[in-house]
């Protein structure tokens, strides 16, 4: 359903992926996965001429934000969640009742819903 993973294996993105993991993201030598995928994500958006019109779903702050600086389109599970309501594959009532659920479960989101009507808008 999701495809082939990809593969990152030119020199250049593995050594962009390991700074921007390390500087950006605050990544340690003993975790090395730890901010992994947000690394590779971004190296893979802004390195790949094919991948230039991706968007980027995350719900960290941080990483969000670096990403919109680098000119990469970045939504969070509230927009998404916003644009099934708009779109009629959810009611906005289960929609905002899913982002409660989410965030009671302990999942950190930047954004939610006080009421469903924030969702038809």
């Amino acid at each position: 359903m999701l495809g082939e993973p990809i593969a990152i294996t030119d020199i250049r993105e593995i050594a962009e992926v390991d700074r921007v993991r390390r500087a950006v993201f605050g990544g340690v030598v003993s975790a090395p996965t730890k901010h992994l995928g947000e690394a590779e994500t971004c190296v893979l958006i802004t390195m790949r001429r094919e991948f230039h019109d991706s968007v980027w779903i995350t719900d960290d702050r941080s990483a969000g934000a670096f990403a919109r600086r680098r000119g990469i389109t970045t939504k969070e599970t509230f927009d998404l969640v916003k644009k099934a309501v708009v779109g009629g594959l959810v009611s906005a009532v289960d929609g905002h009742e899913l982002l409660g659920r989410m965030v009671a479960a302990g999942r950190y989101l930047h954004r939610v819903s006080t009421r469903p009507e924030d969702l038809m808008r």
